[in-house]
């Protein structure tokens, strides 16, 4: 062979020698690259699992803080109404009447909602004296 050509037969093994090592880096890499891409993407529908589930737990605070609100605004419309009520007509007007048609201290409780003490005052005031007879 001739010695130009042997100069180009080396040059050219050499650059082929090259470019496998250059693709071989570029191989390395591009598999390094795709490795995360997938952890990356794992990691991205792990939080958006998580998001729907922080959304949803928000949606369900809204509900149970809008229904809160909703009692919370019957309530004072009730206090309001009994505010405004004529005392004669309260629980103590049912229970007096109550007591004076012989109802018992437990009667009495259980259907005004009354405390013993005021059931036994209600009693003593307006129940049937047990003389009367």
């Amino acid at each position: 062979m001739t010695t130009p050509l042997l100069v180009i037969l080396i040059l050219a093994v050499a650059g082929v020698a090259v470019a496998l090592g250059v693709a071989l880096v570029s191989m390395a890499r591009v598999r390094r690259l795709t490795r995360r891409v997938m952890i990356q993407e794992t990691a991205l529908l792990s939080l958006r699992g998580a998001l729907s589930a922080v959304c949803s737990s928000e949606m369900a605070t809204d509900q149970r803080q809008a229904e809160v609100e909703r009692r919370l605004r019957q309530v004072a419309e009730k206090q309001e109404l009994l505010l405004l009520r004529d005392p004669e007509q309260g629980p103590y007007q049912h229970a007096m009447r109550l007591a004076t048609q012989g109802a018992s201290r437990e009667e009495l409780m259980k259907t005004c909602a009354l405390t013993r003490g005021e059931a036994d005052l209600l009693l003593a005031l307006h129940g049937k004296q047990k003389d009367e007879g």
